[in-house]
Parts: C-alpha cells; sequence; structure tokens
C-alpha cells in the first residue's frame, strides 16, 4: 500500500520538473508573454468570414460560425461555432436582465489571421451558470504542427495534450485557463462560457 500512498507526490514531482525545464505546464493564469497561442501554418486557407454578426435571443436557440475559406469563393472546413440556447441570455453589459424575446447583436472577430483567437462583444454580456453558451473551437487547420515548427512528433503530441481554451477579459490583462472537452478525433476543444471577450487555443 505505501507506493500507492507515495504515487501523488511522485507525480506532483514530474510535473513540477517538466514546467521547470520549460515544457508546457498547466497554470490556471498566465500573463501574456507567457501564454503560447497556437498558431496556423503560414499555408492554411484564408479566412472566410473574419468577422461575423448574430442576434442572440431569449427564448430561441442561434449560432455563428466562422470558416475557412474552400478556395472557391465559399465557405469551407468550419473553425468556429459559438452557440447561444434559448435560457443562454442573462445580463446585458449594464447588468440588465434579459427577458424572452429581448435580443442583443453579438459580434465574433478574429483577432489575428495567424492565432486561433477570437474576440466576442459586446464586452461584458453574461450568459447563464444553468444554461452557458457552448463555444468550439477547431484546430484541424495546423495539421497536427501544434508548435509550428514545420514537422509534427512527440513535442506536438504532449502539446495537444495540455493546451485547451483560454480566457483574457481585457487586452494586456492576464489570460486564464478555462478548460473544455477536448476530442482529439475531431481536432477540436468545446467549452462552455459565462460571458465574453477573448477566447483562444493555448497552453
Amino acid at each position: 500500500m505505501r507506493p500507492a500512498r507515495l504515487l501523488p507526490f511522485i507525480l506532483a514531482a514530474a510535473v513540477a520538473a517538466c514546467s521547470d525545464s520549460g515544457g508546457p505546464d498547466t497554470s490556471g493564469v498566465k500573463p501574456p508573454g507567457e501564454l503560447t497561442i497556437i498558431r496556423l501554418p503560414a499555408g492554411s486557407a484564408p479566412i472566410w468570414n473574419p468577422v461575423d454578426s448574430f442576434y442572440a435571443k431569449k427564448g430561441e436557440d442561434r449560432e455563428l460560425r466562422i470558416y475557412f475559406a474552400n478556395g472557391l469563393g465559399g465557405s469551407g472546413e468550419e473553425y468556429a461555432r459559438l452557440r447561444v440556447d434559448a435560457p443562454s441570455l442573462l445580463a446585458r453589459p449594464d447588468g440588465t436582465l434579459f427577458q424572452v424575446g429581448d435580443s442583443i447583436l453579438i459580434t465574433v472577430r478574429v483577432t489575428d489571421p495567424a492565432l486561433i483567437q477570437f474576440e466576442f462583444e459586446p464586452a461584458g454580456l453574461t450568459f447563464s451558470s444553468l444554461k452557458p453558451a457552448e463555444l468550439k473551437l477547431k484546430y484541424g487547420e495546423t495539421g497536427g504542427d501544434l508548435d509550428d515548427d514545420g514537422d509534427v512528433d512527440a513535442e506536438d503530441d504532449g502539446i495537444e495534450q495540455v493546451m485547451t481554451i483560454w480566457r483574457q477579459e481585457q487586452l494586456g490583462e492576464s489570460y486564464i485557463r478555462i478548460g473544455g472537452l477536448k476530442v482529439e478525433e475531431l481536432d477540436e476543444i468545446e467549452a462552455d462560457i459565462l460571458g465574453f471577450t477573448r477566447y483562444a487555443i493555448a497552453y
């Protein structure tokens, strides 16, 4: 039984050693200079709708999707999806609660075409903790080269294990790890979100 009791301490030491050596870690808060946001390769498809908007309405399910271009002037592979279900809207940025039938314009913007990072407006909009908005971000366009060094190897596998969705409340502030459900077979991460502004896949 003694080895079993020691296992948590051994694991903790291993994680600490990985962090000290400069490898990825899972700290919950990081300033911008210490967070690595996953990059898209230089030859990736352009983004078809880098800025898009929709009206979310209390009492109705609505969503918006961002796509890569398909090379023929239309939308191709999905890049991001924001879903706001009927009960999800909670309060406007000024704190006013939503009533059934109320709506608000939501805008999603790619902050940099080279980074898997998105900005959501209006800042300060909040969602119900009982039925949060659902955010899905896809990273398949990286081709598996998650460290952007030109090849796919064990380092990329390690990054995929620790990367997740991070939130930045205001430009210049630290990022907060919110986590999410990673579906590696689909190259996507899903997360429930309670408010805006910026979200990224990072580690």
